[in-house]
């Protein structure tokens, strides 16, 4: 591609046995990809070692949660000396070849977020019912109307998105969101430090192996419930500051 610019492709892994080995793969054989960096979070299957032989970077996170993981990975990926940090799943439901759109925008923006929210490019096979869709684009919707349009999104809860190392150091700083509402997390607090963000719609394949949220109706409302308190508390906390 001819950028000289690091990109580490960070994946969180809890029980992602099936799948880990065809994900990592898919991103090295993708041009843009200088390292992956695979974050085992208790994995019991036998994740971890599964991706040690793909020759890829393995750390253990032992606090439990998909935000613990992914921050851990992103300083993970700032310590080895990422220019551009691109976070993914373990699961194969992303295609790695969609990082390209990421960076045709990376340039000038902050932060870009991938979308599921066109459904042509929704494998018909993929968990994404109506249900995950319009909750998804509820709380996009209600976050975007709680910072005055400043966002425009339709999907708060994919995963695949690039940032560059300033925003990510930036960021950094203010996470605290452990579990799985993190992404939102990551959304508001990108707002509250005026970054520039951009959505792009990707593809969204069958996953392999079951789902640990989107499986279980219960979950998810829950992981929506907590979604909807961040940005709340975020904005409210934000307004309190500014008086």
């Amino acid at each position: 591609m001819g950028d000289e610019r690091k990109t580490i492709v960070v994946i969180p892994a809890y029980n992602e046995a099936e799948a880990v080995e065809r994900t990592i793969k898919d991103f090295l054989d993708q041009d843009y990809v200088d390292e992956v960096i695979v974050v085992d979070n208790g994995s019991t299957d036998g994740t971890g070692e599964i991706a040690r032989r793909t020759g890829v970077v393995v750390v253990d996170e032992p606090k439990k949660g998909y935000g613990h993981a992914l921050m851990r990975g992103m300083r993970e990926a700032l310590a080895r000396g990422a220019d551009l940090v691109m976070l993914a799943e373990a699961d194969a439901s992303f295609l790695a070849r969609d990082g390209h759109k990421l960076l045709a925008y990376i340039d000038e923006v902050d932060m870009v977020f991938g979308s599921r929210a066109t459904l042509e490019l929704i494998d018909k096979n993929a968990k994404w019912d109506r249900f995950l869709h319009y909750g998804n684009l509820f709380i996009a919707k209600f976050l975007q109307v709680c910072w005055w349009g400043k966002i425009r999104l339709t999907d708060v809860g994919c995963t695949l998105r690039l940032l560059t190392r300033n925003s990510v150091q930036t960021l950094l700083n203010s996470l605290s969101e452990g579990g799985s509402a993190f992404l939102v997390d990551l959304v508001t607090e990108a707002l509250i430090g005026r970054l520039r963000c951009v959505e792009i719609p990707v593809h969204y394949k069958e996953r392999i192996g079951s789902s640990k949220i989107t499986s279980n109706r219960l979950k998810s409302i829950r992981v929506g419930l907590r979604m909807l308190w961040i940005v709340l508390k975020k904005r409210f906390r934000r307004r309190r500051a500014a008086k």
